[in-house]
């Protein structure tokens, strides 16, 4: 069993060392891996992380209500991680500019 994973290991680093565009997915279809990846990329960005800083204020919120003893603390987390998640479309644009 150990000298299959070698063997597999070996492999692996001498198609990576011999054929290094097909193992960055750029010899074949590689601009399709990377529209995938933008979208999957703008779907989290631009509706799953507001939509789950929506239900953590609203969380917060019911928790303040109720009474609860750490709602406070676990308020200006839920903010902060809003924060982030509202600026991280900008953030992930700023970066891609950066990157060139």
């Amino acid at each position: 069993m150990r000298s299959l994973f070698y063997v597999t290991l070996i492999g692996l680093v001498a198609v990576v060392a011999l054929c290094p565009d097909m193992a960055f997915a750029q010899f074949v279809g590689g601009g399709a891996l990377q529209s995938k990846v933008s979208g999957i990329t703008r779907g989290l960005t631009n509706f799953l992380l507001p939509a789950v800083s929506v239900l953590g204020i609203v969380y917060a919120a019911i928790l303040a209500a109720t009474g609860d003893a750490s709602a406070k603390s676990r308020m200006v987390l839920v903010l902060v991680a809003s924060i982030v998640g509202f600026l991280a479309p900008l953030i992930i644009g700023w970066l891609q500019g950066l990157a060139g």
